[in-house]
């Protein structure tokens, strides 16, 4: 089989409040969706939907297949981490939620010095033929040894829906979307990234990861950081698509669409053209 394409998109859209005035979700709806509709990823992970906000976004994107419960519960209580890919061009083999606690089956756990439960929605995709795993976290906005901590699961968990075999080699190729909350060079993306040595990481340390930005073979399109805080300028980058096993990252952007000054969510969206399979 030669290489198959395969488009992503991280996308923390904003969760819905009042407090954000102009920018509530009513008025950046529509603009949400036109992003992923235009951009056209064949696989993106959302951050922070309320299940409204999830609701709305699947009526509105009719043509992908959409896996992803409330962190609280579960069910629908609290905000999404989902992942929705393109129905035509890729199938679902099996899917699942995991929490970033020491409790990963049980719904609404966290670590303990994490301010709310976080969790990771995995789905095995085959792209035209080719098999493909791809996880979306989102993590803790305030704990940075909660953050550490997610990163080791994170990477364990890797290894685990990859099937590895050892520390660097995987049967299936993973792709690693989401927010973060950490930038290049802090502890959690130096675990993540194996750069602080798998010392950094109890036990098996599962896959290292790359991030996408790095390993893109043409240069990077778009701004560099990604969260704007409806304040100005993006000036941090804390969203990241991460790649594990035998992937390679063709391009690599930041999307920095704007909408007669408004934009669609206090994160840009980070996409991702990868090639997997052989």
């Amino acid at each position: 089989m030669t290489g198959v394409r395969c488009r992503v998109m991280t996308f923390n859209v904003r969760y819905d409040t009042a407090a954000d005035g102009d920018h509530a979700w009513e008025h950046r709806r529509p603009l949400v969706a036109s992003v992923v509709r235009y951009h056209a990823p064949d696989v993106v992970g959302l951050q922070e939907p309320l299940h409204h906000q999830y609701a709305s976004l699947r009526e509105q994107l009719p043509e992908y297949t959409w896996e992803g419960v409330g962190r609280n519960n579960g069910g629908s209580e609290g905000e999404h981490c989902p992942l929705g890919w393109r129905t035509a061009r890729v199938e679902r083999e099996r899917h699942g939620t995991v929490w970033l606690s020491e409790s990963p089956g049980q719904p609404g756990s966290s670590y303990p010095t994490a301010s709310k439960p976080r969790l990771v929605t995995w789905a095995r995709l085959v792209v035209d033929g080719a098999p493909l795993v791809v996880c979306n976290t989102h993590f803790d906005h305030e704990s940075e040894t909660a953050r550490v901590q997610s990163a080791r699961q994170l990477r364990r968990l890797v290894g685990e829906l990859g099937g590895a075999t050892d520390e660097s080699a995987l049967t299936v190729p993973v792709a690693v979307l989401g927010d973060f909350n950490c930038t290049p060079g802090s502890e959690p993306y130096r675990v993540l990234t194996g750069a602080g040595g798998d010392a950094d990481v109890e036990g098996d340390p599962g896959p290292v990861l790359t991030d996408a930005m790095d390993a893109s073979e043409h240069p990077h399109h778009g701004p560099t950081v990604t969260f704007e805080r409806f304040h100005g300028p993006p000036d941090t980058k804390i969203d990241h698509v991460f790649v594990a096993g035998d992937v390679t990252v063709r391009q690599h952007a930041v999307v920095a669409d704007h909408w007669d000054g408004r934009p669609p969510s206090d994160h840009c969206p980070v996409v991702a053209e990868l090639v997997v399979g052989k």
